[in-house]
């Protein structure tokens, strides 16, 4: 399947595409001794009540989605030789006739670049990949170089459970995110456990 390996650069996703539960939100640093709640800055207005109510629910259906464990995948697409990745679990598919899926994206660099690329690639991590979801995640470093192969282009990371390659062909706003939906050119999968998320953890299946 691999065409070739290896690229000369790598980014992440600085920022994940908020709300789904998708990953552990990062924590943020400790309040400074006798420091009680949030001092707006200059020129920026406190949350009025009807703010703080839609944030509150926003948080809500984080915490309520948190309960539908999903699996967890890299979405990948490479531009003017740099790959760029971003850990999703908000993927899921469409249409077997033709073969679509989609996968829904936030505010992110993955959202600025796929207009130019039309193309993206999606990895199933195994179990033993947690350090790649954190990775694509921007959470933490991985403690190696992820390493990719290659399919007409696409980037695709190895040791994944399946790969994906798909051609962006509609997309749609959907409230504060936008759905990217690909055509399937190709795909493949190999057996192993899966990493699966759920209420904010990662873990894998276990018999019932």
């Amino acid at each position: 399947m691999s065409e070739r390996q290896g690229i000369a650069r790598l980014t992440r996703v600085a920022v994940p595409p908020s709300g789904g539960g998708m990953m552990p939100p990062l924590k943020p640093p400790p309040p400074k001794p006798g420091h009680r709640g949030l001092i707006p800055q200059t020129g920026i207005a406190k949350l009025t009540p009807k703010a703080a109510a839609v944030d509150e629910a926003a948080r809500e259906l984080r915490t309520v989605m948190g309960r539908f464990a999903t699996g967890v995948t890299v979405v990948t697409t490479a531009h003017r030789n740099t790959i760029h990745g971003m850990t999703a679990n908000a993927f899921m598919s469409v249409s077997l006739r033709p073969p679509l899926v989609l996968v829904s994206l936030g505010r992110c660099r993955m959202g600025e670049i796929l207009p130019r690329t039309k193309r993206y690639g999606v990895s199933v991590l195994a179990h033993d990949q947690k350090h790649l979801a954190a990775h694509f995640a921007a959470q933490k470093p991985s403690p190696t170089p992820p390493e990719f192969t290659f399919h007409n282009d696409v980037p695709l990371l190895e040791g994944a459970l399946a790969h994906l390659v798909c051609h962006v062909v509609d997309v749609h706003t959907a409230g504060d995110h936008e759905l990217w939906i690909g055509e399937i050119e190709h795909l493949d999968e190999r057996d192993g456990e899966p990493l699966l998320f759920y209420t904010g953890k990662f873990g894998t299946v276990r018999p019932v």
